[in-house]
């Protein structure tokens, strides 16, 4: 009776083989799912990082796109390269108002204004003397035409001595025709160590510098 007993209890609580199948899985399944989160993991960083090298390739991109523009920029205003339809056609709109035609294949002709570029330096005072021998006068900027010249015909590295100066015994910037400077038409430099003896100008592509009459620079004659 007692044998009964015990044996009916040991098969009782014998397991089955899909328990014990079912317990066996269970780790590697745990196990496939850790795997599958690091993979996804590694995807979404791979993914990100994609991204940022794009996005730095594109910014890259841009920046030295606008570089060569703003470089292109500069070489059409320095050298007058691709020059602009409206200076043109300012210009030419005002061709016909002076000159039709300039002594000499060394002038320049430009909007109606002739311009003679001297090719040495010589002093403020000895580039006025050699305009006046050539029956003209160091350039006077008047207008828009004036500047337009400087834009499309002249170095921008270069710069030039000009028709202004303040006279002896004057304190007020003249030209030679004895016309006052007009700021607003063109700047002066400001900002650098300027002395008594700057009383002469010279001219870049931007600006108007006090510069030391004795200087030797070249020079622009107009006519």
């Amino acid at each position: 009776m007692s044998g009964d007993i015990v044996y009916a209890d040991i098969k009782n609580v014998r397991v089955s083989p899909l328990e014990h199948s079912s317990s066996l899985l269970t780790p590697d399944s745990h196990h496939q799912g850790i795997f599958l989160k690091i993979g996804c993991t590694i995807i979404i960083i791979l993914l990100v990082i994609i991204i940022i090298m794009l996005s730095i390739f594109v910014i890259q991109f841009k920046s030295a796109r606008h570089t060569e523009v703003d470089k292109e920029s500069e070489e059409t205003f320095c050298y007058g390269k691709n020059k602009s339809e409206t200076i043109t056609s300012i210009v030419s709109s005002n061709s016909s108002t002076a000159h039709k035609s300039c002594p000499s294949t060394d002038w320049k002709l430009h909007g109606g204004k002739c311009y003679w570029v001297a090719k040495y330096k010589k002093s403020w005072i000895e580039s006025k003397n050699d305009c006046v021998t050539k029956n003209s006068q160091l350039m006077v900027i008047r207008d828009f035409i004036d500047m337009s010249f400087l834009w499309l015909h002249l170095n921008c590295s270069d710069s030039y001595w000009i028709g202004l100066s303040i006279p002896a015994n004057g304190k007020s910037w003249t030209w030679v025709d004895n016309n006052p400077f007009d700021p607003h038409l063109f700047s002066r430099e400001e900002g650098t160590p300027q002395t008594r003896s700057m009383k002469c100008a010279q001219l870049s592509h931007t600006n108007i510098i006090r510069k030391k009459c004795e200087d030797n620079k070249q020079w622009i004659c107009q006519l």
